[in-house]
């Protein structure tokens, strides 16, 4: 049981980066896409109200997903494959 919970947490420490490296990604890709869109439709207003508003929006959005698909799908596949191994 202490070597499944050293692996879970080096696991962690690594989904933790991978998650950091994601969300950066996608925070860059949201905001040059929003500064595309306020050029192309020269809107009305702040131009960072703008931005912020619609960065808040996707992570709102793709904030569970992500957690999901990085925290709780390999989790649980992992937590699923030591059980098969040992007690299957």
């Amino acid at each position: 049981m202490i070597a499944f919970t050293r692996l879970l947490v080096v696991v962690l420490v690594l989904l933790t980066l991978c998650y950091g490296i994601v969300n950066l990604y996608l925070y860059f890709r949201w905001r040059s896409q929003l500064k595309r869109e306020w050029l192309g439709q020269e809107r009305q207003g702040r131009h960072d109200e703008f931005l912020r508003r619609g960065l808040r929006r996707c992570r709102r959005r793709w904030r569970p997903v992500l957690i999901g698909l990085i925290y709780v799908l390999p989790i649980t596949a992992l937590t699923l494959l030591v059980y098969i191994i040992n007690f299957m």
